[in-house]
């Protein structure tokens, strides 16, 4: 066998995400550059690594034995690196930090400096929402997290970094007057909400249920780029 480690890289992300795309787009690769080092690397085993069916790709139960040892043979690499780093006095190793989706527009500014100085740390950062990053600060899978509510019982160290507001917005034909009632406003309206899970919609939720205001429509969208569209 003749594999080489970025073809290990490779197959690990395919088998991860189970989609040549989206493993295209995490390694920054073309779909063709991703299909032929996955060709190259399954021409080595007699045995198929992944299979399609319908338009879905599955990894087979021997390419997640393969992608285990992939993994395992990867972690030794990314480890003599660190050793190598660390023995010339630099600061080495993976930072993995989850935070929740408003909080991608501020984490790079406050990584860009570290990163920059610390140039043998990889970063590992996932956007996705609170309920998800608490559930990985809970088992301990990530190293830092940033969220703008955090559970009273979650018993970790935490810095509070900025306010974090919240207002309604809405499309330039719904105006809202100082004279006008609110509840009625509420009434006619559709609200977008995110996500179960999102803190912005419990944020929504404990103040429409504290000020007791009719919520009777609503739209439900997982992403703040999308509720940005629908307003």
């Amino acid at each position: 066998m003749n594999y080489t480690l970025h073809q290990l890289e490779v197959f690990l992300k395919v088998a991860e995400k189970q989609s040549i795309t989206k493993a295209s787009e995490e390694l920054f690769l073309t779909q063709p550059a991703v299909s032929i080092q996955l060709k190259n690397f399954q021409d080595q085993f007699s045995i198929p690594l992944t299979e399609v069916v319908g338009r879905k790709l599955y990894v087979t139960d021997f390419g997640k034995e393969i992608a285990h040892a992939a993994q395992n043979i990867l972690n030794e690499v990314h480890a003599i690196n660190y050793r190598s780093l660390f023995y010339e006095g630099n600061l080495a190793g993976r930072l993995t930090i989850s935070i929740v989706s408003t909080a991608k527009y501020v984490m790079p500014y406050f990584l860009a400096d570290f990163i920059r100085t610390n140039s043998g740390v990889e970063l590992s950062m996932d956007v996705t929402n609170k309920a998800k990053v608490v559930q990985a600060l809970e088992s301990n899978k990530v190293d830092f997290a940033m969220v703008s509510v955090l559970p009273k019982q979650l018993r970790v160290k935490r810095v509070e970094l900025m306010e974090n507001k919240l207002y309604l917005v809405g499309g330039t034909k719904h105006e809202v007057g100082r004279s006008r009632s609110i509840h009625k406003f509420f009434e006619k309206l559709p609200l977008i909400y995110r996500e179960q899970g999102s803190a912005t919609r419990m944020a929504m939720e404990s103040y429409i249920k504290r000020n007791k205001l009719p919520s009777p429509k609503k739209i439900e969208l997982t992403s703040n780029e999308a509720v940005k569209q629908a307003v």
